[in-house]
Order: C-alpha cells, then sequence, then structure tokens
C-alpha cells in the first residue's frame, strides 16, 4: 500500500512538470531530472529514478563541468554523472 501512495504522489506531481530531462537506467526505469527545486537547497534540482519493480530512488541534480551530477537522498553518499547528450527533453503533451 505504501508503494501505492507513494506512486500517485509521484504522478501527481509530475502532472505540474511541464518539462524535464530523462534517460533509462540499469534497474529497467527512467531517471527523471526536474527542474524543481531541491527542498533545503537552492542549486539542486529534484531528480527521481524508479526501478522495474516499482522502487524509487530520489536525490538532487547539478551541472557543473559539462557533466550532470546526481546526490542521491539517503544512499550514503551515493553519486551519478550524467553526459548531458545522453537524456532525453521532454514536455508535457509530448
Amino acid at each position: 500500500m505504501k508503494k501505492v501512495l507513494i506512486g500517485l504522489m509521484l504522478v501527481c506531481g509530475m502532472a505540474h512538470a511541464d518539462e524535464w530531462m530523462e534517460t533509462n537506467n540499469e534497474a529497467g526505469g527512467k531517471i527523471l531530472f526536474l527542474p524543481t527545486k531541491c527542498a533545503g537547497n537552492d542549486t539542486g534540482r529534484t531528480v527521481i529514478a524508479s526501478g522495474r519493480d516499482g522502487s524509487t530512488l530520489h536525490g538532487c541534480w547539478f551541472y557543473f563541468a559539462e557533466m550532470v551530477h546526481v546526490v542521491w537522498t539517503g544512499q550514503g553518499g551515493k553519486t551519478s554523472a550524467f553526459d548531458p547528450k545522453t537524456l532525453t527533453y521532454k514536455k508535457n503533451n509530448d
């Protein structure tokens, strides 16, 4: 039930995002790079990663040194980096 509620909150939140970037991930899901500011951070933006099993990870993304860097929340300092050329621009109604 908890996973269903979290999923619904994410879907409802996405309905308000007009533009975002995304890529597929190794977990069989997607990584969504949203323009929404991270809570308590003036420069970071929200990132959400989904898995094939419906699990999600959250974090903040930053653009630095021509790469998109992600700091994952609650993952013991785990970070990821993405070449912006590998991300696909999306817009509502695409």
